[in-house]
């Protein structure tokens, strides 16, 4: 029985540091960032198009457009993609001083060559990083991309 209390202390325990290794202390800064829409991306109009949507084909490739200008200058953000259950990266800018990512393109969903996406959850998240590292969630935004 002491040798289940000591095992089950040492796996909290090391949860405990792997919570502060992702997110350290001290680490909160209050800014947001404005994701201004995600569109159905188009290579001849990269900048953007078309409605705001929450719902796209399988055959349509998602693209948020980001106020990087929202953002103090000289913090450090990247913006990804992330599919799937298991929050597959599918894209990204960044990490880059926010004051180099004013006016970039938005940043559209890597469909890995010419194939549809798969149906399910898109996440969008605008992060922080501090150290080589994300530190700070300051936007998220889903979608679906529905089957078809």
């Amino acid at each position: 029985m002491v040798g289940l209390g000591a095992a089950g202390l040492l796996v909290l325990l090391l949860g405990l540091v792997q919570f502060l290794g992702f997110e350290p202390v001290g680490q909160h800064t209050g800014a947001r960032a404005t994701i201004t829409g995600v569109f159905a991306y188009d290579a001849a109009n990269p900048s953007g198009q078309g409605r705001d949507r929450n719902q796209f084909s399988p055959g349509e490739t998602p693209a948020a457009a980001v106020d990087w200008a929202s953002l103090p200058p000289d913090i450090v953000v990247g913006g990804a993609w992330f599919s799937g259950v298991f929050a597959e990266p599918s894209g990204s800018v960044g990490p880059l001083p926010a004051v180099e990512l004013k006016g970039a393109a938005p940043v559209r969903v890597d469909r890995r060559g010419a194939t549809p996406l798969t149906a399910g959850d898109y996440t969008f998240v605008v992060e922080r990083y501090s150290g080589g590292r994300p530190v700070e969630v300051l936007a998220r935004r889903t979608v679906i991309v529905s089957g078809g």
